[in-house]
């Protein structure tokens, strides 16, 4: 079975990450996600499926590197290319040639009304590109809360000030890219780089090991690589920190983990390889809850579409993923349901925990499980409870563990500067710069 599925309906390119039978996602490796797309879309080239014209829309789940594939392979046939963003319930133009279809506008997915919301003047970059020694920075502002539209025309904005100025010159073997960037940064990037340089390979966390990042190559106009292939860079590994939010189903973990994660980004000292994944097939991915808090039938539609069961075989893919993340912080959020393999599996890979709860006997449950089930036993630096009907937030205790309780999780709204998890975000980010001293 393939690892990435392509197809047209109409104007629009539909896309995903592959299938089992079963529903469950197909395990697979950034390197090999990316030998299937590229492989997809050359099967489509060939049978004439992609004719041109002035516009292109794509709709679906696309990683970073995909983004890089699909890209190289169609900006040339289009006028026009957008992809559909869920939390603005519109297609934004990511790359473009076409007057009617500014790059960074909208596209009303309902109306196809093309809207270009400006900028702020003098509004400091959304968005990131610089040298590092010999890799290509890309990643978003953290202190800059944008939409994607925006963080587009940042990011070409940026771009063109690096050609203009001689800082991307082109004509290197390969380029290396790495940061903590967007799909739609990304198409942007791959439309402006692609053809300057012999090749281009973008940074997988999910791959290497400590001491060694990898590279897959994404771009390729020569024999020396190729597409789907790898190329390794060694640097000095800090400690990584792998943090699992976890407790019973249905506490608002998912509400919580991305209002963590926007408080997190926005702390000073939060380390530039902050990552944070999803240790469960609910649907619930990074989008969620901005597109909740906006279209919450969207929402609804597409946690349904994207929902997989909570098997053994997707268990042991995560893990995989969560073993091989090098990052100095990562946080995920694991299923609701205990004592079951699946957390036992996945969970045995984090070097802490935070626990969400409603009652005494769920902290009382998931400590056992997390000393007594685990390969080895695992600490709680923080345990909160979800007080669906309160009105404000409480912090018993700071030390030696974070307790208190944090109020309606609701899906609809930012929980991000709530005092627990502001706190919670503050001990996350202490906790990496201690253990790197």
């Amino acid at each position: 079975m393939k690892t990435y599925q392509i197809h047209l309906e109409g104007d629009i390119l539909k896309v995903d990450f592959g299938k089992n039978a079963d529903g469950t996602p197909i395990p697979a490796d950034g390197d090999e996600i990316v030998r299937d797309a590229a492989a997809r879309l050359r099967e489509m080239e060939a049978a004439g499926e992609f004719r041109g014209g002035d516009l292109l829309k794509i709709d679906g789940r696309i990683s970073l590197l995909v983004s890089y594939v699909i890209a190289h392979h169609l900006a040339h046939l289009y006028r026009a290319i957008a992809i559909s963003d869920t939390r603005l319930n519109a297609y934004i133009v990511a790359i473009s040639t076409a007057a009617e279809y500014p790059v960074g506008s909208r596209i009303a997915s309902a109306t196809g009304e093309v809207q270009q919301v400006p900028s702020p003047p003098d509004a400091s970059p959304s968005f990131l590109i610089y040298w590092e020694d010999d890799v290509l920075i890309a990643k978003i502002n953290n202190a800059v809360q944008v939409d994607g539209d925006r963080i587009v025309r940042d990011a070409t904005a940026q771009l063109a000030n690096l050609i203009e100025s001689g800082q991307l010159p082109g004509g290197k073997q390969i380029l290396q890219i790495k940061g903590r960037a967007t799909v739609l940064a990304s198409f942007a990037i791959a439309n402006k780089v692609a053809h300057l340089y012999g090749g281009v390979a973008v940074f997988d966390p999910r791959l290497g090991e400590r001491g060694l990042d990898k590279y897959v190559v994404t771009v390729s106009h020569t024999k020396n690589y190729q597409v789907g292939e790898t190329v390794d860079i060694q640097y000095i590994p800090e400690p990584a920190q792998k943090v699992v939010l976890c407790g019973p189903p249905n506490t608002g973990k998912t509400v919580l983990r991305e209002a963590l994660k926007t408080a997190i980004l926005k702390l000073p000292e939060t380390p530039e390889d902050f990552y944070v994944i999803s240790g469960c097939p609910d649907g619930d991915g990074s989008w969620f809850c901005e597109t909740a808090q906006k279209y919450p039938d969207l929402a609804d539609s597409l946690k349904e579409e994207y929902k997989a069961k909570f098997t053994f075989k997707f268990a042991q893919a995560k893990a995989r993923d969560i073993s091989v993340i090098k990052n100095s912080l990562l946080l995920f959020d694991v299923g609701g349901k205990i004592p079951t393999d699946e957390n036992r599996i996945i969970m045995s890979q984090a070097t802490h925990a935070v626990m969400l709860a409603r009652t005494e006997q769920d902290v009382t449950d998931w400590q056992e499980f997390c000393k007594k089930e685990l390969k080895k036993p695992l600490p709680f630096i923080a345990i909160i409870y979800s007080d669906w009907d309160g009105k404000a937030d409480t912090i018993t205790s700071e030390s030696p563990i974070l307790t208190g309780s944090v109020h309606h999780l609701s899906r609809e709204e930012d929980a991000s500067s709530r005092p627990i998890v502001q706190a919670l975000a503050k001990l996350l980010i202490n906790l990496t710069i201690s253990q790197q001293q």
